[in-house]
C-alpha cells in the first residue's frame, strides 16, 4: 500500500514502504524547511493513499 505525506507547503511525498517514505520526507524537511525530523515523526504524518 502506498502512503503519502502532504506537507503544509504543498509538497507531496509518496513511498511504497515506510523506509522510502520516511527518507523522502526527511530529505524534503531538511532541504526545503531546514529542519530535521525523525523517522517516527515522518511516519506519524503518513496517510494511506
Amino acid at each position: 500500500m502506498t502512503k503519502v505525506i502532504k506537507c503544509d507547503c504543498g509538497f507531496v511525498v509518496r513511498g511504497a514502504d515506510d523506509d522510502e517514505l520516511a527518507q523522502a520526507a526527511q530529505t524534503h524537511a531538511r532541504e526545503v524547511h531546514s529542519i530535521d525530523i525523525t523517522v517516527e515523526q515522518a511516519l506519524a504524518m503518513a496517510e494511506p493513499e
